[in-house]
């Protein structure tokens, strides 16, 4: 092959990526690279194994998921009582995790919005000031409308959970794992902008629940 042929091979090459970007660009694609991220999804499929060693059965996650929800037996029994059945374990971190989504960081998000306007909060209207949010005022917003989105997935496979294996204490692993991983790692590290913990809270939160489902999926309903 001729130089002369190789520069028309480089030159089509050359036009087909400039054709490429140009269509990018058109359809709002400015930092093409970005849409290498994508390929992070792979990630949370390769963290499964991981999640399954951390739930393994008599560890120190399970210490940590018990002492939570025996916790959270003694809040709601006014002090009188702090043993939670196998059974009700799952619906213990479901408290943890509604009361942390809907209350307090749905309060943390409100204030965020009230601290991020020099006129303070309009209850009428305060998602139009969500616009005006900066810093750690937007960080409270964004924190608790990411645990919102999380909660759909985390709310089907523990309710799946409760109605097909209840007693299986990985199953109520991985659901823990979700729960503290969301609620004492990932929360607080939003909140104080460190990407390295957040990241991998939302890496582990995410595969324990795939997790979940995968595993319920090869048990018989009835």
């Amino acid at each position: 092959m001729s130089s002369a042929d190789e520069k028309k091979i480089e030159d089509r090459v050359q036009e087909g990526k400039d054709t490429l970007l140009e269509k990018l660009k058109e359809d709002g694609v400015v930092n093409p690279q970005g849409l290498a991220m994508a390929g992070f999804g792979a990630l949370f499929l390769a963290a499964v194994p991981l999640t399954s060693w951390l739930a393994q059965p008599n560890g120190l996650l399970e210490r940590a998921i018990n002492g939570t929800c025996s916790a959270i037996a003694f809040i709601g029994s006014a002090g009188s009582n702090s043993r939670v059945a196998q059974t009700g374990k799952i619906a213990a971190l479901s408290t943890l995790y509604i009361t942390m989504t809907y209350a307090l960081s749905g309060a943390g998000a409100a204030a965020g919005v009230d601290a991020g306007n020099k006129e303070g909060r309009d209850n009428n209207y305060p998602r139009a000031q969500v616009a005006n949010l900066r810093g750690l005022p937007l960080r409270l917003h964004s924190a608790h409308y990411n645990l919102m989105e999380m909660f759909g997935g985390f709310g089907l496979t523990a309710a799946l959970a409760q109605a097909v294996a209840p007693t299986d204490q990985t199953v109520v692993n991985l659901l823990g794992l979700h729960v503290l991983s969301k609620c004492f790692l990932y929360y607080p590290s939003y909140l104080m902008n460190v990407g390295p913990s957040r990241s991998l809270a939302h890496v582990l939160a995410t595969a324990s629940v795939i997790n979940v489902a995968l595993r319920l999926s090869k048990k018989p309903l009835l």
